[in-house]
């Protein structure tokens, strides 16, 4: 089988899918924005994440997002070339998605058509799952999506996520709760699959939590609001005047910085480290040696939240005890008081109350984080998650297939 993955850009838990995908024997070919042209957040991850390996993996950094932003003008040259896909390019003037589809058009041509795909996949309904619908409809061949967080959340437009929603052959979603949120919500193809996010525990350091004095750890990659990371602050403030002995580190940067440089200005006088970007190799290795991982997610004030953190899970893998929120769909990965403890959003009372327990009863910390790992290795297993995605790709395959057949048969009589 082969497939087409269209990306806005490329964090480690995709990479980690990729991988397990090829290899089961697929070909996987990849499409990303072009560098330093205006994907400021493609730029971001790619210091993070490494790009998946394998013999049957390609990658490719063309996509032409500059359309997106660029003059009138700049658009003839495309315009002009895409002039052969005429049935395409009316129906994105009539949804107002001409850009999407000069940037889909251009892609096309780009490609090797003798290595056509049989499936297009985005992940996140966001510019790249317009690409993908696109290139599908160009193409004649089905697309699909994997919802997140942001993308059902906060939508920039109802209207062209319903598009998404309901001309994807199949939406895949990383948890029950964002199924639910989809159903009450949007219109949508009908087809919908909870694949939760696969962590392979096997590529994870050693955890050697030693520190003294302990050290509390959180991942908040972008440092966004719903990260929660002012209310954590104040729970190390809570922590200090309980003269309970611990050090906080965070871990994350804002694209340009700014919120990073405000965060260190602001909270010089507790005992805490903000670290900045780092990649996913050193913050793991930072992980590693923490004696809590704490993310205190919450609901921002715009509607986003979180999905089901990587973070936690990267955490949870390591064996640590862990403390977060009931936001979401992290009560389906922290079960409370079983594999780590859960608090009320934005509560400083209470995460501070959580970590003084799990640094007082080191057996609970220890039977928690013990917990937590076992939950990681039964339920988000790569290949496990990876066979879900491939017998689903593997049945649209089919059902094109056979809808063709009866189509000709029809033609024929």
């Amino acid at each position: 089988m082969k497939i087409l993955y269209v990306l806005g850009f490329l964090p480690p838990y995709v990479s980690r899918e990729i991988e397990a995908i090829a290899q089961k024997g697929h070909t996987v070919s990849v499409l990303l924005p072009e560098n330093k042209k205006n994907s400021q957040t493609a730029d971001f991850w790619s210091n993070i994440s490494k790009d998946p390996q394998g013999n049957s993996i390609t990658i490719s950094r063309s996509l032409k997002f500059e359309y997106l932003t660029c003059s009138v003008s700049k658009l003839i040259s495309p315009f002009l070339c895409s002039l052969r896909h005429i049935r395409t390019l009316i129906m994105s003037l009539k949804e107002s998605e001409f850009r999407y589809f000069l940037i889909s058009s251009k892609a096309i041509r780009d490609m090797d058509l003798k290595e056509k795909p049989e499936i297009i996949h985005a992940h996140f309904a966001h510019d790249q799952a317009h690409i993908a619908r696109i290139m599908g409809s160009i193409l004649k061949i089905p697309y699909s999506v994997t919802t997140h967080a942001t993308d059902i959340f906060v939508p920039k437009s109802k209207t062209r996520l319903e598009r998404i929603l309901i001309d994807s052959s199949i939406v895949f979603t990383i948890s029950n709760y964002n199924l639910s949120y989809l159903n009450k919500h949007y219109n949508h193809s009908g087809n919908i699959v909870v694949v939760k996010l696969g962590l392979d525990l096997n590529k994870l350091p050693t955890w050697k939590s030693a520190s003294i004095p302990p050290l509390l750890v959180c991942t908040a990659s972008g440092l966004v609001s719903k990260k929660g990371v002012p209310f954590l602050l104040q729970a190390q403030r809570l922590l200090m005047d309980r003269n309970v002995n611990c050090r906080l580190r965070v871990i994350g940067s804002d694209p340009n910085g700014t919120i990073l440089q405000k965060f260190r200005n602001e909270n010089s006088d507790i005992n805490t480290d903000f670290v900045g970007l780092l990649t996913s190799e050193e913050t793991m290795e930072v992980v590693s040696k923490a004696s809590i991982f704490v993310l205190p997610c919450i609901e921002a004030d715009n509607g986003d939240k979180d999905g089901i953190p990587v973070a936690l899970m990267e955490a949870m893998g390591l064996g640590l005890p862990c403390v977060s929120t009931e936001v979401s769909g992290i009560p389906e990965l922290i079960e409370n008081g079983v594999s780590g403890i859960l608090v009320q959003p934005k509560s400083p009372e209470e995460l501070a109350d959580a970590i003084q327990s799990l640094l007082v009863n080191k057996e609970m910390a220890a039977r928690l984080g013990k917990e937590g790992k076992k939950k990681m290795l039964t339920c988000h297993s790569p290949e496990n998650l990876a066979n879900i995605m491939i017998s689903n790709f593997e049945q649209i395959i089919i059902n094109k297939t056979n809808n063709q057949s009866g189509q000709n048969e029809r033609n024929s009589k």
